[in-house]
């Protein structure tokens, strides 16, 4: 059996964290990368698609400056959310995802709620097939084991603190990118994959 590992990027402004997203600011995916991997961890398949915001359809500089996606990207890669949604949940299929959201835990559903609220967002059915996990639960105990100075509390942050971010380099992108983050969570898990049995009977693997 598979899993998935995923991560989005989303519209954003210089401050918006702080003050929610306020006014037409709205959570919109232009990202979502995602890794088929198999219980040993090999990288069965990829997933990474550029979708067109329609709310705000013109990236903040301060977006462009953060992820590297440039709106010239957008306009001549990018795809409506609506496809690009067929599309991961055609990848996903019947695997569980893994997300990261530091602060939550295992059943929170970390980039899925990212992923439900642009289903809202754009008055699509909500739908529950996919089960989403948040990675962090279970990276958290083993950053305490490992005495870390420094906790990654993002996902592009594993592969770095972890210094294991060599191979994603390779790649010409870098943290911030949803397909590097993706890359970064499944270096995290590698790094600590002495404790995977237990990953994979939490997500049903084995």
């Amino acid at each position: 059996m598979s899993f998935i590992i995923f991560d989005t990027e989303y519209t954003s402004w210089r401050g918006c964290q702080a003050h929610g997203w306020h006014g037409k600011q709205k959570r919109e995916i232009v990202q979502i990368s995602a890794l088929r991997v198999s219980n040993d961890l090999r990288v069965l398949d990829t997933f990474n698609v550029l979708c067109k915001p329609v709310i705000n359809p013109v990236l903040s500089d301060y977006f462009v400056q953060l992820t590297g996606i440039t709106n010239k990207q957008i306009l001549s890669k990018g795809i409506y959310f609506k496809n690009a949604y067929k599309r991961f949940k055609k990848f996903v299929g019947k695997y569980p995802c893994l997300s990261h959201g530091y602060d939550g835990k295992w059943d929170d559903k970390c980039d899925g709620e990212i992923i439900f609220e642009n289903l809202k967002l754009y008055n699509m059915p909500v739908d529950n097939n996919i089960i989403y996990h948040n990675i962090s639960a279970w990276l958290k105990p083993e950053y305490k084991k490992a005495r870390l100075c420094e906790y990654p509390k993002n996902s592009g942050k594993i592969a770095k603190i972890l210094c294991v971010d060599s191979k994603i380099k390779k790649l010409g992108i870098d943290e911030h990118n949803a397909l590097y983050d993706s890359y970064s969570i499944l270096m995290g898990i590698k790094y600590f994959r002495k404790d995977l049995p237990k990953l994979l009977k939490k997500l049903n693997c084995i």
